[in-house]
């Protein structure tokens, strides 16, 4: 690293109940060595007063016109100083120490490219509901990441070189453009990382189901040119058994359970010895989305996650083992 400066990207956008919070969390590092480029997507509530209230020479703040979340990444992007980035919302939490700890891990780990770290969900008043950690080494990430989120983009601290090299955040993927961006970045052979204490607080929203519908469709589009770009013979061997199975983790997660089914069936054929594994996804596409969703959504599906590592060894992140 050239400098060891940090850059925070930060859009807002009509945030004036939080925004304090978040700046507070920021301010409050322990890595000292950081510039937070807030910037205003064409706020009309109170939030440019809050924020113009700070004195401290780290804050820039770039009032803009409303473009969305993904012009105004790129915006900061271009305008950072730092070698390394890091992403902030506007009304999330950073825990003191999260900026020093994945720093000294970038630092001690220069094959590494992108760190992310482990997180609660918080509600409205700040309370925390949920820890979650996604898997923590970078061949476990590749494998999930097209099907399921695996680096929370809030919390990642990334080399700036590694964002330039593949042009950024791309338009083309409203709602998704962070799981489009980390599969570019996987295809340009940057490697991931998930430190696994959690550092961060997410604050749960209220969103419309359109915001969700457009999120699975554009990830569903990237995920699915990755796999097939992935597996150059998928049509031999083993290659043919994986991309069998991760097609099906993708229509189990983002597409159709039945064609979750069906490919499931195919994996068992080329890759006999994941059979318990195939079998754990294979059982639940009988329950039919409704159900399954209903499972997630009361956390059952993840409590079985957890009884199959921690009492049958059977971990679904590490399928390759």
């Amino acid at each position: 690293m050239e400098n060891n400066l940090i850059s925070i990207l930060m859009p807002v956008y009509n945030d004036a109940v939080h925004i304090n919070e978040a700046i507070d969390s920021i301010l409050n590092q322990t890595f000292k060595q950081f510039e937070l480029l807030i910037i205003d997507d064409g706020s009309t509530d109170s939030t440019l007063n809050i924020i113009s209230k700070y004195s401290d020479e780290r804050i820039k703040l770039f009032i803009r016109s409303h473009a969305g979340l993904i012009s105004q990444l790129n915006f900061g992007l271009s305008v950072s100083n730092g070698d390394l980035i890091a992403r902030m919302d506007s009304d999330d939490i950073a825990m003191p120490e999260k900026l020093t700890k994945q720093f000294e891990y970038l630092s001690a780990n220069f094959d590494i490219d992108i760190v992310g770290t482990g997180f609660y969900f918080i509600n409205e008043k700040g309370a925390n509901l949920l820890l979650k950690k996604y898997p923590e080494h970078h061949e476990d990430i590749e494998f999930m990441m097209p099907m399921i989120d695996c680096l929370l983009h809030s919390t990642m601290l990334a080399r700036k070189k590694s964002l330039i090299e593949v042009g950024g955040y791309y338009e083309g993927y409203l709602h998704a453009e962070d799981d489009e961006l980390f599969l570019r970045l996987l295809v340009n052979n940057n490697k991931f990382h998930n430190l696994q204490e959690p550092l961060y607080k997410y604050r749960i929203s209220g969103r419309n189901s359109e915001y969700y519908n457009k999120h699975k469709e554009n990830s569903y589009k990237c995920s699915l040119i990755y796999l097939n770009n992935f597996y150059k013979n998928k049509n031999f061997g083993k290659d043919k058994g994986y991309f069998y199975f991760r097609r099906a983790l993708l229509e189990y997660y983002k597409g159709s359970i039945s064609n979750a089914r069906k490919y499931l069936l195919k994996s068992f054929f080329y890759i006999p010895d994941k059979f318990f594994k195939i079998l754990r996804y294979l059982i639940f596409t009988f329950l039919g989305h409704d159900i399954l969703n209903n499972l997630r959504r009361k956390n059952v599906t993840q409590a079985i996650n957890h009884f199959l590592i921690n009492k049958l060894n059977i971990d679904t992140y590490n399928i390759k083992k």
